[in-house]
Formats: structure tokens, sequence, C-alpha cells
């Protein structure tokens, strides 16, 4: 009896002993490899099924060596819910494991974080399970591509298609893009998911002036002021000889006034030539600026410019006909003209006259002499208070013989003799004559000067005028 209950016993053991071989713990995660940044988080998904045929508690842990300070590599490692986890037995449970690395982490460079799994009530009962990861530099996270016409052309519309592909498994709700080049800079957002590839057109339209070469243009991808990516593409711009060809012409009265513009509103110099043709009589009231070469072609008399003008300048002709100077000249001159003879004539004339009475019959030689001053209102008002004024040399003696009207006053002075006369008042067109005698004893040169007469009157403003008459030169 006793060697069967032994051998019931032994039978047991071996039962319990192979049940408990057999039972394990099966960990898989979500996905092998994963690509993170230097200084990222590498997030990934355990699944954990008990196939014991009891409940159990399992510890999830890293080497303490694998972290730091101990690592160079991988700043922590996290589990959530817990790193203590019971499962049920023949069930599975789900287990985040997050891995941090360090900002300077070698990058291009692939890492492998062991996680033990270990039962609490079997040592013996534990699982590994190796998570990699690649770790890149954080301007690799976000690849870049470009493409764009082979040549930029200054001054057209321009699509340039920029590519961006988020290498990490991380979702970048922003990133800010950066286009820098030495012809044109540009910015612009984009949002990628993880693993997401994106296309974002850039229209532009490069400045006219913008100068023919080869460049660089950079693209730069933040988020959050870190750099993400960075790539340079080149480029190249092409000839632009745009020139913009402007002509006005402005009349006026007697005046034509022209002007030409050229403005190269490209990037390269352009060479041109402006004829301008007119006639003969234009030519002759022309003016240019700047001035122009004198040309005749087929008998044509024409003004020519031949210039470069380099990107963005302006050349500028104006061509100006004005008669208005010679007519206005001309108009001047018969004006002139016609109010000197208005004035001259509108004013009061007097003129003076000799005429011999007496010839001398003895040997004296004495000749009596009439003088005539006639007085004569050419305007068209009356005068008052008119005054002649009459002079007589020493040589000659008055005789005191008037005609109609006396001198009010006369008066003898070293020189000579003074005559004054006063017209009350003198009509329009009204002529007066004054006369007297006088007695002279001629010379051997046989003549003698009588000097100019004076009227003299209120004008305008009661500013006094003097009117002379002629003088007379006497012979005998």
């Amino acid at each position: 009896m006793k060697r069967y209950v032994f051998v019931l016993f032994l039978l047991l053991l071996v039962y319990h002993i192979s049940s408990v071989t057999a039972a394990s713990i099966i960990a898989t995660a979500s996905e092998g490899d994963r690509v993170v940044q230097a200084g990222g988080e590498a997030t990934f998904i355990l699944t954990l099924k008990n196939t014991q045929l009891r409940e159990d508690s399992f510890t999830l842990r890293v080497d303490d060596f694998s972290v730091a300070p101990f690592s160079d590599v991988i700043e922590r490692v996290s589990f959530e819910p817990s790193s203590l986890i019971k499962i049920p037995a023949n069930n599975e449970k789900q287990v985040t494991v997050k891995i941090a690395f360090l900002e300077t982490a070698r990058v291009d460079k692939n890492y492998v974080t062991d996680v033990t799994i270990k039962s609490t009530t079997n040592s013996e009962l534990s699982t590994t399970v190796g998570l990699s990861t690649y770790v890149i530099s954080p301007r690799d996270v976000i690849d870049i591509m470009l493409t764009m016409p082979p040549s930029l052309i200054p001054g057209r519309k321009e699509t340039l298609i920029a590519i961006f592909t988020n290498n990490a498994n991380i979702d970048f709700e922003k990133l800010d893009v950066f286009y820098t080049s030495p012809v044109f800079n540009a910015e612009d957002t984009v949002r990628l998911s993880s693993l997401d590839k994106k296309e974002l057109p850039l229209l532009l339209t490069l400045d006219s002036l913008t100068t023919p070469g080869d460049y660089s243009l950079i693209v730069r991808v933040f988020e959050e002021g870190k750099i993400k990516g960075s790539k340079s593409f080149p480029f190249s711009v092409g000839l632009n000889p745009d020139l913009r060809e402007v002509e006005e012409s402005r009349r006026q009265f007697l005046r034509n006034n022209v002007e030409i513009v050229r403005e190269n509103e490209g990037n390269t110099i352009v060479s041109k030539t402006v004829k301008y043709p007119l006639g003969y009589v234009q030519y002759l009231f022309t003016r240019t600026s700047p001035s122009g070469e004198l040309v005749i072609v087929n008998g044509q008399r024409m003004y020519q410019w031949v210039f470069d003008i380099p990107p963005g300048d302006i050349y500028r002709i104006e061509i100006v006909t004005d008669y208005r100077t010679p007519f206005f000249t001309f108009v001047g001159v018969l004006i002139f003209i016609a109010l000197f003879f208005y004035f001259r004539q509108k004013n009061i004339q007097i003129k003076k006259s000799v005429f011999k009475v007496h010839e001398p019959k003895d040997a004296q030689g004495v000749t009596e002499l009439k003088i005539l001053l006639r007085v004569k209102n050419r305007t068209h008002k009356e005068m008052y208070h008119v005054k002649i004024i009459d002079l007589l040399p020493r040589t000659i003696k008055l005789d005191m013989e008037f005609g109609t009207l006396k001198p009010v006053k006369i008066e003898e002075g070293t020189m000579g003799m003074r005559l004054l006369w006063e017209l009350d008042k003198l009509d329009p067109g009204d002529e007066r004559v004054l006369t007297y005698k006088v007695k002279t004893k001629l010379s051997i040169e046989g003549k003698f000067t009588l000097p100019a007469a004076v009227a003299q009157y209120y004008g305008r403003k009661k500013r006094i005028v003097n009117v002379k008459s002629n003088e007379l030169v006497y012979r005998l």
C-alpha cells in the first residue's frame, strides 16, 4: 500500500513540475524599429500575455546602467500605466514604454533597449524584449525635397513645390518653414503627422532687377525654435530684358512738349536708339534735353539718341517746340510801337518857329524876327494851368510887341531872358499860338541858336510833366 502511495506522489510531483515549466509570460512589441531624433522620445506598446493557470504580477525594468547618468544615450525609460502590472491567468495586458534620448546622443546609429519582465511570485519566470531605436540628428527629422523651374525669370510668377517628410513617429502640429536666399526670402507653416509626407507650394515673383546668375536656397524647418530639418538647393536666375517704352505729348498754345521715356525693368543692360523727325521751321524753335544728334535720313531731318540703360535706370528725353517766344516778341514790339505813338500823340505838343520880319538897311545890321510858339492839346481831356516857358539868349533883344496873349512874367538873368505864359484852360484838340518879336545883330558867323521852349502841365497823380519843343538854328 505504501508503495502505491509513493508512486502516486511521484506522478503528481512530475505533473506539477511539468506544468510550471510549461507556463510563461510572453512579451511582444507593437513595432520593432522606431526613428527618433536626438533629444526626442520613442514610444513602444508592449503586449504581455500570462500563460499560467493562475493570476500573477509582473515587474518591468531596464538595467540601471542603460540610462543616465551611467548612459550617454538614454535619459530615462518610463512605463504606463505602471512598471508593476497584474495579469489574470491566460490573459494579456498592454504597457506603454517611453524611451527618452539625450540631445547629446550619437546620431545615425541604432540602439537596442532591453526591457525585462519578471514575475513577482516566481523568480524563475521572466522574459526580455529588445526595443530597437534609430537615432537621427534633429536636422534630419524632417526630410526636405524641392522641385522648381531650371531657371527663375525675374518679374515672372513662379511656383516652387517643397516636399516635407516626417521621419519620426511623432506628430508636429506646427512647423515653421523658412526659405532663405540672396534674392528672395519667404516663410510658411506646415503640419505633419508621424511618418507623414506633405507638399507645400511656394508662389513667388522675383524682383525684375534681380541680377542673373547662380544662387543657393536654404530651406529650414523649426518647431518652437528648434531646428528639425535643413537643406540647401541650387538655382539660377535668368535674363530679363524688360524695357518699358512711354511717349507722351502735351500740346499748348504755340507750344508742343514731347516726353519719351525708356525704363529698364529687367536685370540686364539694354541698348536703345530713339529717333524724332521734325521740319526745318520746327527745328529752329525746338530744344531737347539731353541734346540729340541731328541727322538727315532720306532727306528727313531728325534728332537721334543712342544710349544704354542699366537695370533699374530710366532714360528720359524731353523735346520742346516753342513758338511763343518769337510770337510774343513780335506782339510786344507791335504793342510798344503802338504805345509809343499813342503816348507821343496823346499829350501837349509845342512847336517853335521863327520868321524874318525886317531886313537890316543900315550899317548896324539889326534884324527883326518874329517867333511863334504853337501849343496844342492832343489829349481827350481839358488841360488846366498850362505854363509855356521860353528862353532868349543875351545876344537877342526882346521887342515888347506880343500877339493876342502877353507873358504873365518876364525875367532877366545873367544868361538871358525868360518868358512865362499861363493858359488857364486848354480844351481837347485846342491850339494856341503865342507870338513875340525880337531883334538881333548877327555876328560874322551869320547864325544863332534859339533854345527849345517848354510846355509844363500837371499829369496823372498831380505830377508835373514837361514837354519840350524843337530847337531852332537860324541862318541869314
